[in-house]
């Protein structure tokens, strides 16, 4: 039986229910993953933020993982952020033209 409720959500639970409830428009218990995600957002999980919202057209979730990058500015020194410009270079563009724009 659909309750709207997730009790114990995990991050990765959390972006596969959110994929999930974007592609059967479950819109009450989308947003309520996507305030989990926003809620549990750290600086190992926001790269993966940015592209689950981007890749779900996300405009509010991805300008929250732009705003957390942007103000967690040691993102830029990880090994994540090295693969993440590598296998996502349109993204990384896009966040580095914010960062110089500010």
């Amino acid at each position: 039986m659909y309750t709207a409720t997730v009790p114990d959500l995990q991050w990765d639970s959390a972006c596969n229910l959110y994929s999930a409830t974007d592609k059967y428009e479950i819109l009450s218990l989308k947003s309520m993953c996507s305030s989990f995600l926003k809620d549990n957002l750290t600086q190992d999980t926001a790269c993966d933020l940015l592209i689950l919202a981007d890749m779900h057209q996300d405009e509010e979730l991805k300008s929250t993982a732009q705003d957390y990058i942007l103000n967690h500015r040691s993102i830029f020194n990880t090994n994540e952020w090295k693969l993440f410009m590598r296998m996502n270079a349109l993204l990384a563009a896009e966040l580095l033209y914010l960062m110089v724009k500010e």
